[in-house]
């Protein structure tokens, strides 16, 4: 069985340069984030399981809304967080 070449719908994800230029952008895309939450939450982080478990309980302590859970994604997807602190 073949698969098409046809694009799919993730396949026009674009890498922002800058954690900032992805938080920015994030919180366009989710105006009802809260922006120190995510630029917190994103600052220096690359994305692993332990992340993503302290991130988990995160969103319990601090009661983040689902738009801020999504902005925290959107940025750890779309940038480079991690090597502006080793840089």
């Amino acid at each position: 069985m073949e698969r098409d070449n046809k694009k799919r719908k993730g396949d026009k994800k674009m890498k922002h340069t800058t954690r900032t230029e992805a938080v920015e952008a994030a919180l366009a895309k989710y105006p009802k984030a809260r922006r120190i939450a995510v630029e917190n939450a994103t600052f220096g982080q690359e994305d692993s399981i332990t992340f993503r478990m302290n991130l988990e309980q995160d969103y319990a302590l601090y009661n983040w809304s689902a738009q801020t859970m999504g902005a925290i994604n959107y940025v750890m997807r779309n940038s480079c967080a991690r090597e502006e602190v080793t840089a």
